[in-house]
């Protein structure tokens, strides 16, 4: 899984040149926390792996507690996920949707707004999975790694440079960015859908194109719903909404993943 998804991380970036100053600041302070985050959490790793820490952990991660501290040595590590089995939404939306997911014998279809550990996860428990995925340089080893699954569909949808765009991203630091074609390409991919996953940019767009193709009796997870900006789009879908909270994996703070269905 890669470090937060911003343009500002490469110079070869679209959209990085015309973005205010002072949004480029926020970003900048917030990525900046992010990575040295992620280097104390490897360093971490090695430590712990030496000393026994990592494998005692790893004997007992049927168990949830255990499982979340040996996360906590896998953030921004898509190898580590996949070998723990894990997306990256709060515990209790896993096991929901784990369940959902059995329920239909493997026979679900998915898709999703943003690719990763996730996407290797459902293609585990699903018969097809399309991803769509907007961060060019994250996409190379996350495109050769889901090209070995042959039930997931993934492709590269960039964003570009709008003044008035039709589907922001509420992000700071991406004003004046457009995700159209992103959020649009659920159009041809295919549906309807048993599952949808929101957990990309431009969140709220996506979930008002989700709810034209969600099949009956499916369900859409909406992550980092304790960010207020998201509840307007949530209370216009006309869905039922199961708010899970509590921590997700590979990070020490509490989060919260929204389950929506049809009522």
């Amino acid at each position: 899984m890669p470090l937060p998804k911003s343009p500002a991380a490469t110079d070869a970036s679209p959209v990085t040149s015309w973005r205010p100053a002072a949004e480029q600041v926020i970003e900048a302070g917030r990525d900046g926390f992010a990575r040295a985050y992620v280097a104390a959490a490897r360093g971490a790793r090695r430590l712990a792996r030496a000393s026994g820490l990592i494998a005692a952990l790893d004997r007992r991660r049927h168990r949830r507690f255990p499982l979340f501290l040996r996360s906590l040595f896998a953030v921004h590590d898509i190898d580590e996920l996949d070998r723990l089995d894990l997306p990256w939404w709060t515990f209790g939306a896993i096991e929901r949707v784990d369940a959902f997911l059995r329920e239909r014998e493997g026979a679900a279809r998915a898709f999703e707004w943003g690719a990763g550990a996730s996407t290797l996860w459902l293609s585990r428990r699903c018969r097809e999975v399309v991803s769509v995925e907007h961060d060019a340089p994250w996409w190379p080893p996350l495109a050769t790694r889901l090209a070995a699954v042959p039930n997931v569909r993934a492709s590269l949808v960039e964003p570009r440079a709008a003044a008035a765009p039709e589907c922001p991203s509420g992000r700071a630091g991406w004003s004046g960015v457009e995700f159209a074609p992103y959020v649009h390409a659920i159009r041809d991919a295919g549906g309807p859908f048993d599952l949808i996953v929101i957990d990309g940019r431009a969140r709220a767009a996506c979930l008002d194109e989700a709810v034209h193709h969600l099949a009956p009796g499916g369900l859409i997870v909406f992550d980092n719903t304790h960010r207020r900006r998201y509840e307007p789009a949530i209370a216009r879908s006309g869905l039922r909404v199961e708010r899970i909270g509590g921590f997700a994996p590979a990070v020490p703070w509490p989060s919260q993943t929204a389950l929506l269905s049809r009522t």
